[in-house]
């Protein structure tokens, strides 16, 4: 774990927040920084061959990637050490919830801290997301290194590799001067048949449906015959199958 990459990727996520309009969205709290963490690990790892900027040990930890020494330690030593506001106040959750901000520091006086496979991707989701808490776990959720492992095991980042563009070689256009000639000649037909075909199609307009007396009468005895008896309350324990984990449903991002 590189503590003091972690703690420029933390100085230019809130100054990168410190930039939002709405104030209420200036501050990040823990959970916040953790999961940008992580961004900036996958973002990094695509063009590094699977290996992440920070060497956090990340792990599937309830539904999230998570590390216990970086949430207990690197991140209060790390806000510590760049000058953060802290503020504190209440919560259902915990005793104490915690916010941080910076003042006086720009984005673009860290970012050359930063590798540029990095920060132009975290600044785009911090100004989408900032600590919106709900939308940037969704979206966390479901990127490829959650998606491929399962509950407690370590997150690998291969799957987020973008594979190297194979060479293709290039010919010399060898096309002579007669089969160009034909070649635009064929292109030129196609085009006057196509405008032929929309000249001479004709335009369908549909006949609007009428809401009469039988159309309504019609609906209520599709109600009546859908009708359903009440369902009675039943209590159980719901077990679900380790395997649901590997199935192929959480890849789908449209997920709610």
């Amino acid at each position: 774990m590189n503590t003091q990459r972690i703690e420029n990727l933390i100085k230019y996520m809130l100054a990168v927040a410190s930039q939002n309009e709405d104030w209420k969205r200036r501050e990040l709290g823990p959970i916040h920084i953790i999961k940008y963490l992580y961004l900036a690990d996958m973002y990094y790892a695509k063009e590094s061959g699977g290996d992440t900027y920070t060497g956090i040990d990340w792990e599937f930890y309830h539904f999230g990637p998570w590390n216990l020494a970086l949430y207990r330690d690197e991140i209060p030593n790390a806000v510590q050490n760049i000058g953060a506001i802290e503020r504190t106040f209440p919560s259902q959750y915990t005793n104490d919830a915690v916010r941080w901000s910076i003042k006086d520091i720009l984005p673009d006086e860290v970012t050359k801290e930063l590798p540029i496979k990095i920060y132009p991707l975290l600044n785009r989701d911090i100004k989408r997301f900032s600590s919106d808490t709900y939308d940037l776990l969704h979206y966390v959720y479901v990127t490829p290194p959650m998606t491929n492992a399962r509950p407690g095991e370590k997150l690998q980042f291969r799957s987020v590799v973008v594979p190297k563009e194979e060479k293709v070689e290039t010919f010399e256009n060898k096309t002579t001067t007669r089969g160009k000639k034909k070649r635009k000649e064929r292109i030129i037909s196609i085009r006057e048949k196509i405008k032929q075909r929309k000249a001479n199609k004709k335009t369908i307009i549909p006949t609007p449906p009428r809401y009469d007396e039988v159309f309504l009468n019609g609906v209520m005895e599709m109600n009546n015959d859908f009708s359903l008896e009440e369902m009675e309350d039943h209590k159980g324990i719901l077990q679900i199958s380790q395997s649901a984990w590997s199935k192929d449903w959480r890849k789908d991002c449209d997920l709610p």
